[in-house]
């Protein structure tokens, strides 16, 4: 797997995790009352939804020394099609 490959598999893992944290966030919180507890259904994971937005940054914060990798990508991918005897 290559640099490109790599760069576009985490913005890709990021993309997905902050759209189903945006889809978790506007998760509607339903309390109801049952001889006299109240009971609450589908309150939004604040800890869910810190920890997907911390993995998605993390995942765009490591391509960066990907980005910045002073190699040109034709001498890597001509370093990969090399036989050797």
């Amino acid at each position: 797997m290559n640099k490109r490959t790599t760069i576009l598999i985490l913005w890709i893992i990021a993309l997905l995790t902050i759209a189903y944290a945006i889809y978790r966030s506007t998760g509607e919180k339903i309390t109801t009352t049952e001889n006299g507890q109240q009971v609450v259904y589908g309150e939004p994971q604040h800890g869910l939804i810190l920890g997907l937005c911390i993995f998605a940054g993390l995942c765009v914060v490591s391509t960066i020394p990907l980005l910045l990798d002073k190699r040109d990508w034709r001498e890597e991918q001509a370093s990969l099609s090399k036989r050797t005897p």
